[in-house]
């Protein structure tokens, strides 16, 4: 059993505050793979994962030793990789307004080897279709996050993620739905 598996999170947060390395490390290694996949359900670009999930990275160790609650990483860590893909995806959306692209830059195709059904691309289409936002919220409770988890990430009430929970599943299945006609 590895050193970061008998620690809890919050001494870890507190050691990698202080500035371990080795903490800093075990915080980022535990949790690439979830903020990436967070990442790609946010922007739907798997050309994009990767330096936004870094650059989520680098933004936590730089601002790891402002974090008040180190109990409350988790939610804090996805709250930046929220901002970090919202900010994102606005630059990308005032880009677009400034720089003309070809055809042909707009849609980069997915890598061999990934999956891509009709279905699957049907559900990405829904996806885009959504605010940053909802795309959010829905990647949080697919991660398995409870209502009030998310409440604390987005700093609202549980009752206000319910009903935009509820909203955004429900335009979710009706540009889903308008996709398949």
């Amino acid at each position: 059993m590895d050193e970061s598996s008998t620690t809890t999170l919050g001494e870890r947060v507190r050691r990698a505050q202080r500035g371990d390395e080795v903490a800093i490390r075990d915080l980022v290694m535990d949790y690439q793979r979830r903020v990436a996949g967070f990442v790609y359900a946010i922007t739907g670009r798997s050309d994009s994962v990767e330096d936004l999930s870094q650059m989520v990275f680098v933004k936590m160790v730089r601002a790891l030793s402002r974090l008040n609650a180190p109990d409350q990483f988790e939610s804090w860590l996805f709250r930046l990789a929220r901002n970090t893909c919202i900010d994102h995806l606005r630059r990308q959306k005032l880009r677009r307004i400034f720089i003309p692209f070809a055809p042909e830059h707009e849609n980069v195709p997915e890598p061999d080897g990934s999956v891509d059904t009709e279905e699957l691309d049907a559900l990405r289409h829904a996806l885009s279709l959504l605010r940053p936002k909802d795309r959010a919220l829905l990647a949080l409770v697919q991660e398995g996050r409870s209502h009030a988890e998310i409440a604390d990430s987005f700093k609202t009430s549980v009752a206000a993620v319910k009903a935009r929970l509820h909203r955004a599943r429900e335009q979710l299945r009706q540009h889903y739905i308008s996709n398949e006609d």
